[in-house]
């Protein structure tokens, strides 16, 4: 499993087969900008992905919203949305269905609600 996120700095641990959750891969990565604080990790068992999300900074002041596009040849398309607002270290989390990703390939971008900051993909990961 791949996963990169823009302008964050990363670090990568596999977990072992033994594992309860057996998942193959995990990531986790940092993202500053400002106003908006996240980590955000990733898991991929079975071809399904989940994109784990935990607001590293202050409680948000509105709601966000978390939107989730599946990734054809620099193409996107959302697959999934919700609004929601996050206190100081709560955590949300998203899972998409292998059936849903055809090309095993998704990102996450994070729009939040009381400031503007440039469209882009917060995280993309290959899940297959």
């Amino acid at each position: 499993m791949a996963v990169s996120v823009v302008g964050l700095a990363m670090t990568m641990a596999l977990k072992s087969a033994s594992s309860a959750e057996k998942i193959k891969s995990f990531e986790t990565a940092q993202a500053g900008g400002g106003k908006l604080r996240l980590e955000i990790k990733t898991a991929c068992q079975n071809g399904d992905l989940t994109f784990k999300v935990k607001n590293a900074g202050t409680a948000w002041p509105k709601a966000s919203t978390f939107a989730v596009y599946g990734i054809d040849r620099g193409n996107a398309r959302i697959i999934t949305e919700r609004r929601m607002r996050l206190a100081q270290g709560q955590h949300a989390s998203f899972r998409i269905k292998a059936k849903r990703n055809p090309t095993g390939r998704l990102g996450l971008a994070v729009r939040p609600g009381w400031y503007k900051r440039p469209a882009k993909l917060d995280a993309t990961a290959t899940c297959r």
